[in-house]
């Protein structure tokens, strides 16, 4: 009981609002454009500010900004990053999550397909729009097309794992647990998610794995490894693609049967992994277990 009261009188997470953190990343990605508008106004940016190398650019200055906001707020409520990221986890098979992020990659996919087929007769213009999108690393409009492609590799691959893992499984898991529960922040937090990615059931079911891989590692580094493995996976499929190959919407509509092939083979290895591990939610956050 003592140590129950404890954990309840030292949760920082009871004072840690994340608004305020989105405040404070708002504000800072202000204060940056600010400062390229500046640097353009004095002829010290090798670039326009319209081109879109600045997209790369302001991403990376935003999730390096993370860290320093979430320190200012949460400094004064002894937030403890160590507890909150975790150590390497021992007893973890890495060729386990391996499979596992292969099994998500490919489950992503076919719900992309599915769920883009029946949005393709209620927005067609949207989905041919998405599907005429260059590959994540090429873009035709920059004057710095190499520089750009160093950026986007670097955030896709290396900083929105990172930042994303921290926001999604570290701060929103624990902050939602403490107001809701376990069982309602692991979903609410792959709702959104999901929400904030094109691919709205493929990355729900995706934070939710990773949420429950947290959960059961009490490492914040297993689902880094698994997110950044999914990206550079993801990447090598579209450099894999036929060069300048653009599929109709006519195309995409009589592929869609692969998606359903996709998500039918790999559904199982998730659900499974699911079933076994959402006893997780009923333990003690990751932040409490590794703070003593």
């Amino acid at each position: 009981m003592r140590q129950f009261l404890s954990m309840a009188t030292l949760n920082p997470f009871r004072a840690l609002k994340f608004r305020c953190i989105l405040i404070g990343l708002i504000g800072a990605g202000f204060l940056f454009g600010l400062g390229l508008s500046l640097l353009e106004t004095l002829g010290w940016l090798p670039f326009k500010a319209e081109d879109p190398v600045v997209q790369p650019i302001l991403y990376l200055l935003l999730s390096l900004s993370l860290g320093p906001i979430v320190w200012w707020i949460g400094h004064r409520h002894r937030l403890q990053y160590r507890a909150l990221i975790g150590t390497r986890p021992k007893q973890f098979s890495w060729t386990a999550a391996v499979v596992l992020t292969v099994a998500l990659l490919i489950f992503s996919l076919g719900a992309f397909q599915l769920s883009f087929y029946g949005l393709s007769f209620v927005a067609p213009t949207l989905v041919e729009e998405t599907l005429q999108q260059p590959p994540t690393l090429m873009t035709a409009e920059t004057s710095l097309p190499g520089f750009y492609r160093s950026l986007m590799l670097l955030n896709v691959v290396v900083v929105a794992p990172v930042a994303e893992e921290f926001i999604f499984r570290a701060l929103l898991l624990h902050r939602w647990g403490t107001k809701w529960g376990t069982p309602a922040a692991v979903v609410l937090s792959s709702v959104l998610f999901g929400v904030l990615h094109t691919n709205l059931v493929g990355l729900f079911v995706f934070g939710l794995v990773m949420a429950l891989l947290y959960l059961k590692t009490r490492s914040l580094w297993a689902p880094i490894f698994c997110h950044m493995l999914n990206n550079v996976l993801a990447i090598a499929l579209e450099l894999l693609a036929a060069p300048g190959a653009e599929t109709t919407l006519a195309e995409f509509r009589q592929s869609s049967w692969v998606g359903l092939i996709l998500m039918a083979a790999s559904a199982p290895w998730l659900l499974r992994f699911m079933l076994q591990n959402w006893s997780k939610t009923q333990e003690a956050l990751p932040y409490f277990v590794n703070a003593k």
